[in-house]
């Protein structure tokens, strides 16, 4: 809709993002209605649809102001005299503005799980903001693969940090996020090893297996329509079934989301495995992990969506996946890494960096389009190494 004429129409509608945000974080975008805004913003509920159509658009807009802070907050940001501090204040100023905005953030990440157009125009221009200060250090589209490579290492530490255990972001967390862009991921050179073993995490289930038949149409159906949009019906229609025999599987569709978040997470760690299978050294596992995710990602293309709607349907959810995978991440670097191996000494900022690196990396390079001119074995080994001069 067109910005409101007056100075008190642009009062109201920013005071309507404003309480929109408060009444999201609260409630979550799907449980939350018209009625619940104008209640939050103190007006009544006709006066909200002379700025918003509907609930969908002022998401919109809560996003588009928390992008725009973002982008305005680095790209303002003071010239530094190296890589390094380049990176570490725009994670500064990342950490600022998300801390500051957390309502809007914690919406964006919901309702971005059903609308990708939501998430590429949110973090895109994001990105680009890193890049454009990276690019004086390095080519720009090397630039580019380091701007979203530290965009997931900061989003994960102010989801863990700043979302999920609900403090504020550790001290050194801005520096890390800047050595592992600025130094990479190790000082070592980067592993070229190919995977031991590539093999497919989502291969049809066999005719008779009907367990297996109906998780993997739990995944798609979940995955298309999200979890409020899922129908048991139509996960039964869909592995071949009449609905009655969902329940001789699951007592619940939450029980269903919970197995199909259950499965993707042993999937994603079996595949690591195999892919790292007689890897001579951690910084070959690492290498091989990422190659592992960017296949599972193109072989579960809706593990994006069905991931985020089950931490917001269930935050025991997320745990069990993320959380999970965080805490044996953190544990086999620290078991495995050979001193000097890593950038970072700090295993569990580590873990958390390579999670989000591989995030972001994931999302961009199979669902967005990819890198422009640069392939995984290129991609990969920039982000390793770090920005060179």
């Amino acid at each position: 809709m067109t910005s409101p004429a007056t100075p008190k129409g642009k009062k109201t509608r920013e005071r309507l993002i404003a309480a929109s945000g408060a009444v999201f974080a609260r409630k979550g975008c799907a449980a939350s209605g018209v009625a619940d805004i104008c209640a939050a913003a103190g007006l009544a509920v006709g006066g909200f649809y002379r700025y918003f159509a509907s609930k969908e658009e002022i998401i919109t807009a809560l996003a588009e102001e928390l992008r725009r802070e973002l982008v305005k907050a680095v790209s303002e940001l003071p010239s530094e005299s190296a890589a390094e501090k380049e990176a570490a204040a725009a994670a500064g100023a990342f950490f600022s503005v998300v801390s500051s905005r957390l309502d809007a953030f914690r919406t964006l990440r919901e309702a971005e799980a059903g609308d990708e157009a939501l998430g590429r125009a949110f973090y895109g221009p994001v990105a680009d903001a890193f890049a454009a200060r990276l690019a004086r250090y390095t080519e720009p589209r090397k630039a580019s693969a380091h701007a979203w490579a530290l965009l997931g290492t900061l989003y994960f530490y102010a989801v863990k940090y700043l979302v999920w255990e609900k403090g504020g972001v550790p001290a050194g967390a801005a520096g890390a996020a800047a050595a592992l862009c600025a130094e990479g991921i190790s000082p070592r050179p980067f592993p070229r090893r190919r995977p031991a073993q590539a093999g497919t995490s989502a291969a049809r289930p066999a005719p008779g297996d009907t367990g297996g038949l109906m998780l993997a149409a739990a995944e798609e159906v979940f995955g298309r329509c999200g979890y409020n949009g899922a129908r048991v019906s139509e996960i039964a229609k869909k592995a071949g079934f009449a609905a009655g025999t969902f329940y001789l599987f699951f007592s619940s569709k939450e029980e269903a989301l919970e197995k199909v978040v259950t499965r993707m997470r042993d999937c994603l760690v079996t595949k690591a495995a195999l892919y790292s299978a007689g890897a001579g050294s951690r910084l070959e596992t690492e290498a091989m992990a990422f190659r592992a995710l960017f296949d599972f990602i193109r072989e579960h293309p809706y593990g994006y969506r069905i991931m985020r709607e089950a931490e917001f349907t269930d935050q025991k959810l997320a745990d069990a996946y993320y959380g999970y995978i965080l805490r044996n991440y953190s544990a086999q670097l620290k078991k495995a890494a050979r001193p000097g191996e890593f950038t970072l000494s700090d295993h569990a900022l580590l873990a958390l960096a390579l999670m989000g690196m591989g995030h972001m990396l994931g999302m961009k390079r199979v669902l967005w389009g990819g890198f422009r001119g640069m392939d995984e074995e290129e991609l990969l080994k920039t982000i390793f190494e770090g920005i060179k001069k």
